[in-house]
């Protein structure tokens, strides 16, 4: 009787503690209760008169997310995407949610330089300001694969698209000011610092020359991703160095543990090797303890448009859910940075 007595409290108990335990693990949901309070979209002001271009703005998406808010306080927003189909459909849901919106979506490509400087002259013929550069697009853990570039696909699109692409804008930006350009980065960005103590994956996880197709013999999917995203946060702060004196703001972000299509490679593979059921399976996990899009669009609002940023010169800094200043990863150095960024400048100086 006792035993059933202990499992009579133990069961309910556990039924409550999970997914708050898993959830506080994965940044899931329970952020937007973690002591102390975060910040809220409901603290959003008024955007009206400011121009926002956000890159992947797919439907469940965070970047989506973003735009709607934005929408919502009237910026006019840009929705930047590579598939003209998925785009049109993003703008469409958009305007459905905020019929009133200011909205436009532009065709980019960040997996080729060729497509973010058309990008980039387009807009500018626009003869629009520009307030928020937000790049928030990405893939994750994908196959190894080359860019349009010859550049390893990971490294290729969530960094050296953007890297370019900032640059492209930046006269726009400072001319705009004050403005704001978000990196949108990952807890994936500690990722290095564990491979960096196993032989295998070291060297491909934090040398920033190792992107090219004779890297595919070494290439581990989440090694890749890692090293992109802290990319993100080296390229963030490097900029804000480079901008000092500036009315511009260069800061990053780990938005969450989000349920979005950004994990369909890691699907493919659960597919692949345990079926359909360990996929359903996985889904209900995140189900259970991630945060929605719109969730895990806050962190990166708060970056584009609190008016702490100025009010407090918050510059060059990394931030966790829900917009919680954290300290960045270990690797990234001011060395590490100004290696980055020099071979980052290489790789684009044919599109400058």
């Amino acid at each position: 009787m006792g035993c059933l007595k202990c499992l009579a409290i133990a069961v309910p108990v556990l039924a409550v503690l999970a997914p708050l335990t898993l959830s506080l693990i994965c940044n899931g949901w329970i952020n937007d209760y973690v002591p102390p309070p975060g910040w809220s979209i409901d603290q959003m002001p008024d955007m009206s008169g400011k121009v926002a271009v956000v890159t992947g703005p797919t439907i469940n998406g965070i970047g989506y997310e973003s735009c709607v808010e934005m929408a919502k306080k009237g910026a006019h927003v840009v929705l930047a995407g590579r598939s003209k189909a998925k785009g049109e459909a993003a703008l469409a849901a958009l305007k459905e949610r905020v019929p009133a919106a200011k909205a436009e979506f532009m065709t980019l490509d960040l997996g080729s330089l060729k497509s973010v400087k058309e990008f980039a002259d387009a807009y500018l013929q626009k003869d629009l300001p520009l307030h928020i550069l937000m790049n928030n697009a990405g893939v994750m853990a994908n196959p190894f694969t080359l860019t349009a570039d010859g550049i390893e696909s990971q490294f290729g699109t969530n960094h050296i698209g953007h890297f370019l692409l900032t640059k492209l804008l930046l006269p726009k930006l400072e001319a705009s000011a004050p403005s704001r350009i978000v990196s949108v980065s990952s807890a994936a960005a500690f990722i290095p610092e564990g491979f960096f103590q196993i032989p295998h994956f070291g060297t491909g996880a934090v040398n920033w020359t190792d992107i090219y197709a004779d890297h595919e013999s070494r290439y581990d999917p989440w090694a890749a991703y890692g090293r992109s995203k802290l990319a993100n946060v080296l390229f963030a702060s490097a900029l804000d160095k480079r901008l000092a004196g500036k009315k511009v703001f260069s800061n990053s972000c780990h938005p969450g543990g989000i349920k979005t299509n950004l994990g369909r490679h890691l699907q493919a593979g659960m597919r692949k090797s345990a079926g359909e059921q360990m996929v359903e399976s996985f889904e209900a996990f995140q189900n259970y303890v991630m945060m929605t899009p719109s969730q895990g669009a806050v962190t990166q609002l708060y970056l584009s448009a609190s008016p702490d940023i100025e009010s407090k010169d918050i510059r060059g800094k990394y931030y966790y859910p829900q917009a919680r200043l954290v300290d960045p990863p270990t690797f990234a150095t001011e060395a590490s940075e100004e290696e980055l960024w020099a071979i980052s400048e290489k790789l684009v100086a044919p599109y400058l």
